[in-house]
Protein backbone atom coordinates (compact mmCIF):
# COMPACT_ATOMS: atom_id res chain seq x y z
CA UNK A 1 0.00 0.00 0.00
CA UNK A 2 1.13 3.55 -0.60
CA UNK A 3 2.33 5.47 2.46
CA UNK A 4 -0.15 8.29 1.87
CA UNK A 5 -3.04 5.81 1.86
CA UNK A 6 -1.73 4.21 5.07
CA UNK A 7 -1.41 7.65 6.66
CA UNK A 8 -5.04 8.43 5.74
CA UNK A 9 -6.21 5.15 7.26
CA UNK A 10 -4.38 5.73 10.54
CA UNK A 11 -5.38 9.41 10.66
CA UNK A 12 -9.03 8.50 10.04
CA UNK A 13 -9.48 5.55 12.38
CA UNK A 14 -6.54 5.89 14.76
CA UNK A 15 -3.78 3.60 15.93
CA UNK A 16 -5.75 1.85 18.68
CA UNK A 17 -8.64 0.99 16.36
CA UNK A 18 -6.29 -0.40 13.73
CA UNK A 19 -4.47 -2.49 16.33
CA UNK A 20 -7.86 -3.85 17.41
CA UNK A 21 -8.65 -4.58 13.76
CA UNK A 22 -5.43 -6.53 13.18
CA UNK A 23 -6.20 -8.62 16.27
CA UNK A 24 -9.70 -9.28 14.96
CA UNK A 25 -8.46 -10.20 11.48
CA UNK A 26 -5.80 -12.54 12.88
CA UNK A 27 -8.49 -14.21 14.97
CA UNK A 28 -10.65 -14.68 11.89
CA UNK A 29 -7.69 -16.25 10.06
CA UNK A 30 -7.12 -18.60 12.98
CA UNK A 31 -10.76 -19.70 12.87
CA UNK A 32 -10.65 -20.16 9.09
CA UNK A 33 -7.52 -22.33 9.39
CA UNK A 34 -9.16 -24.52 12.01
CA UNK A 35 -12.23 -24.92 9.78
CA UNK A 36 -9.96 -25.84 6.87
CA UNK A 37 -8.29 -28.58 8.91
CA UNK A 38 -11.69 -29.88 10.00
CA UNK A 39 -12.88 -29.97 6.38
CA UNK A 40 -10.35 -32.68 5.43
CA UNK A 41 -13.00 -35.44 5.44
CA UNK A 42 -15.76 -33.31 3.94
CA UNK A 43 -17.01 -32.85 0.39
CA UNK A 44 -14.87 -31.11 -2.21
CA UNK A 45 -17.22 -28.10 -2.14
CA UNK A 46 -16.78 -27.69 1.60
CA UNK A 47 -13.00 -28.08 1.32
CA UNK A 48 -12.91 -25.56 -1.51
CA UNK A 49 -15.02 -23.07 0.45
CA UNK A 50 -12.78 -23.49 3.49
CA UNK A 51 -9.64 -23.02 1.37
CA UNK A 52 -11.04 -19.87 -0.25
CA UNK A 53 -12.05 -18.51 3.14
CA UNK A 54 -8.48 -18.96 4.40
CA UNK A 55 -7.18 -17.10 1.34
CA UNK A 56 -9.61 -14.24 1.99
CA UNK A 57 -8.58 -14.01 5.63
CA UNK A 58 -4.88 -14.07 4.71
CA UNK A 59 -5.53 -11.08 2.42
CA UNK A 60 -7.26 -9.25 5.29
CA UNK A 61 -4.38 -9.98 7.67
CA UNK A 62 -1.77 -8.93 5.12
CA UNK A 63 -3.60 -5.64 4.55
CA UNK A 64 -3.70 -5.02 8.29
CA UNK A 65 -0.02 -5.96 8.65
CA UNK A 66 0.85 -3.29 6.10
CA UNK A 67 -0.84 -0.81 8.42
CA UNK A 68 1.08 -2.21 11.39
CA UNK A 69 4.34 -1.80 9.46
CA UNK A 70 3.36 1.85 8.91
CA UNK A 71 2.32 2.42 12.53
CA UNK A 72 5.37 0.71 13.98
CA UNK A 73 8.75 1.01 12.29
CA UNK A 74 9.20 -0.69 8.92
CA UNK A 75 12.97 -0.47 9.28
CA UNK A 76 13.00 -2.13 12.70
CA UNK A 77 10.52 -4.77 11.57
CA UNK A 78 12.67 -5.52 8.51
CA UNK A 79 15.77 -5.83 10.73
CA UNK A 80 14.03 -8.39 12.98
CA UNK A 81 12.58 -10.20 10.00
CA UNK A 82 16.04 -10.56 8.44
CA UNK A 83 17.50 -11.86 11.72
CA UNK A 84 14.69 -14.39 12.12
CA UNK A 85 15.03 -15.62 8.55
CA UNK A 86 18.77 -16.07 9.05
CA UNK A 87 18.12 -18.13 12.21
CA UNK A 88 15.53 -20.20 10.37
CA UNK A 89 17.98 -20.90 7.54
CA UNK A 90 20.55 -22.06 10.11
CA UNK A 91 18.00 -24.34 11.82
CA UNK A 92 17.03 -25.76 8.45
CA UNK A 93 20.67 -26.48 7.58
CA UNK A 94 21.20 -28.15 10.97
CA UNK A 95 18.03 -30.18 10.58
CA UNK A 96 19.15 -31.47 7.18
CA UNK A 97 22.56 -32.45 8.59
CA UNK A 98 20.89 -34.64 11.23
CA UNK A 99 19.00 -36.68 8.64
Amino acid sequence: MEKEFLKDIVDTWGVENQIDMVIEEMSELTKALIKLRRSANKTEDIKSDAFNHVCEEIADVENMLEQMRYIFSEDIIDKYKKEKIERLVERLKNSKKKK
